[in-house]
């Protein structure tokens, strides 16, 4: 079975389009159980800058049908999301994934935090049921060249997540932040990453709000920031001088209506606001306001470039670890389709096996138990002779698609169940 893939990125569509492609949890079950089919595999990775969907067929649907279905959660319509969407099967779907895992395919080259998140596709996965052996041995390999990009290269050297990216924007516009008062909204994993950045540069205030308020409590401990109610998350911003935005809401939390009134009393105070959230938690209205500036994800990209040329340096060597990870589930594919092959083949013999010795014995009905033991015997004996040099030779050659598909041609294979 051939392995699919569908992305949709920060090359492929703006970032209006992917956040009407954001799925919820939910929305991720159904289209996983969807794209698995009736027991098929499938993976779902969903970041701020990427929605991929990976998929066995058969049994699972076409990509016609994966188009569909994926419209129909989201209500986006089918058409744009054929224009948007771009399609890879096989070892290309392989080797996306592998690049992606490497930080090859980020937004900020060498980007850290990719890899968690495939990690996390691959556990989302398996904790649905939807992870089967072949994409559980992609990601694995995947993860694997990722780790090898990171330890070994330079492909992550300088500001290279879009939560460093944030903060750095921020003490850009600002001159440092060590004197300033930080404030975030959001209490999740880019939340909790941000708060320990800003921490490191020591600001004059940090405060962090999150609807959850347990989740922002365990942030503040950690990095020793205020909490600040949920109901009350508009009062420190008469003070700060930074907002970060990195909730898990669909609709933004804080609008141009929710700001005029404040910066009137900030007497033309500046203000950054960096929106890190899919789909965006600031009104892009706010950047119209006075003394305001407003940041989202396409924005952040430019302070990513400190760094880039020991990460552009680096990618001729991660190129190599991604096609050594490609290589290696290759043969891997192969192998286990051999072992299926090699399975129906001793399948095949032994239903022939079974059925001649039967026949040979309801011939010889006087011969005692000893006896009829050993015809089973030499039955036994004569398979496992006649089958040890084809098999050898299947899995010393595995690799040769020619010799393969001679031994299921000679003896009907397709007829007979593979195991896996």
């Amino acid at each position: 079975m051939a392995v699919w893939c569908l992305t949709i990125s920060h090359r492929t569509a703006p970032l209006v389009q992917r956040e009407s492609l954001a799925l919820t949890p939910e929305q991720q079950a159904t289209l996983a159980a969807t794209l698995a089919g009736n027991g098929g595999e499938s993976a779902i990775l969903t970041t701020c800058n990427r929605l991929e969907l990976y998929w066995l067929t058969p049994p699972g649907p076409d990509v016609a049908a994966v188009y569909t279905a994926l419209a129909n959660i989201t209500d986006v319509e089918t058409l744009l999301i054929q224009q948007i969407a771009r399609i890879a099967s096989g070892e290309a779907a392989a080797r996306h994934l592998c690049r992606v895992a490497a930080g090859l395919e980020s937004q900020v080259l060498g980007e850290p935090e990719i890899l968690g998140q495939v990690r996390q596709a691959q556990e989302a996965a398996r904790a649905a049921g939807t992870l089967g052996p072949v994409l559980d041995r992609l990601f694995t390999l995947a993860i694997t060249a990722g780790k090898r990009a990171r330890a070994e290269t330079a492909i992550s050297r300088g500001p290279g997540s879009v939560a460093h990216a944030a903060v750095q924007l921020a003490a850009k516009r600002l001159g440092g932040l060590s004197s300033r008062r930080v404030f975030i909204l959001g209490a999740g994993s880019t939340g909790r990453l941000v708060a320990h950045i800003v921490r490191s540069s020591h600001p004059a205030w940090l405060g962090i709000a999150n609807r959850t308020r347990a989740r922002a409590e365990a942030v503040a401990s950690a990095v020793g920031a205020v909490v600040v109610p949920w109901e009350a998350r508009l009062q420190p911003l008469i003070d700060a001088d930074v907002l970060l935005v990195a909730t898990g809401a669909s609709t933004p939390v804080i609008t141009a209506a929710d700001l005029a009134p404040i910066l009137a009393q900030r007497h033309g105070h500046p203000l950054v606001i960096i929106d890190l959230a899919l789909p965006r938690n600031a009104d892009p209205a706010i950047a119209l306001l006075p003394h305001v500036y407003l940041a989202d994800l396409d924005a952040l990209h430019d302070i990513c470039r400190e760094g880039l040329a020991a990460r552009v340096a680096a990618i001729p060597q991660v190129e190599a670890f991604v096609e050594e990870a490609v290589a290696a589930f290759q043969e891997w594919e192969r192998a286990r389709a051999v072992s299926a092959q090699i399975a129906a083949l001793c399948a095949w013999a032994e239903q022939v096996r079974i059925a001649e010795a039967q026949k040979a014995l309801r011939k010889l009905q006087h011969l005692s138990e000893r006896d009829r033991d050993v015809v089973l015997g030499l039955s036994q004996g004569l398979v496992h002779k006649l089958l040890h040099r084809p098999i050898a030779t299947l899995r010393a050659h595995s690799d040769d698609p020619t010799l393969s598909e001679a031994v299921k041609l000679l003896f009907a294979l397709d007829q007979i169940p593979l195991t896996s």
